[in-house]
């Protein structure tokens, strides 16, 4: 059975009102439900420090920079989907420019074909990072209980004359006998010492 369907946030940059309103027009046409719209950089900034967005869209040029150097900023230090809106005339140059920040560019006027087609694009990006940064937290968790058992291990190794084999095996049955985490056990162990 496939997993429900994610709602993806979505944040607009544009210096224009109604190029704004016209793209979160053509987004809620896709499908897109949770669309929020600011008018320059400066104003996207301050809304990411308080809030986290899947996709970021940026149609430059922005009334207080152009949009390629934020553009290139908001990919390296979120999670989101960058999704960078150009001039055709400049298209190639800015493209090579953020191509390898993880910046999709695509030409402007753009069609409504190609808007979807870019916003399916950039969306299966933002879901595999989603995915990539809940593995590294479960990865992160997993080497955080190996050092605690680790450290617990050792502690019964040079206090309670313990084996290695056999301070593990305490800890694993102990866990087991206990209902408890291996990690929680390590804690205990670490703490009384």
């Amino acid at each position: 059975m496939p997993a429900e369907k994610r709602s993806y946030s979505i944040l607009v940059v544009s210096g224009k009102q109604q190029s704004a309103g016209i793209l979160s027009a053509m987004l809620l046409s896709f499908g897109y439900r949770r669309i929020d719209t600011v008018s320059n950089a400066s104003e996207a900034k301050r809304r990411l420090l308080t809030a986290d967005y899947d996709i970021i869209i940026v149609d430059s040029p922005l009334s207080d920079e152009f949009g390629s150097d934020f553009a290139s900023d908001i990919a390296y230090s979120t999670r989101a989907g960058v999704l960078l809106m150009v001039k055709d005339e400049i298209y190639d140059m800015i493209c090579r420019k953020v191509e390898d920040c993880g910046v999709m560019t695509v030409p402007k006027p753009v069609a409504k074909q190609n808007l979807y087609t870019a916003m399916k694009l950039v969306t299966a990006t933002s879901a595999r990072l989603l995915n990539d940064e809940k593995k590294i937290v479960k990865l992160q968790d997993k080497l955080e209980e190996i050092k605690l058992v680790n450290r617990a291990k050792f502690i019964l190794i040079e206090k309670h004359n313990m084996s290695e084999n056999e301070a593990h095996r305490f800890i694993e049955k102990d866990a087991m006998d206990t209902r408890r985490s291996k990690a929680q056990v390590a804690k205990e162990i670490i703490e009384r010492e």
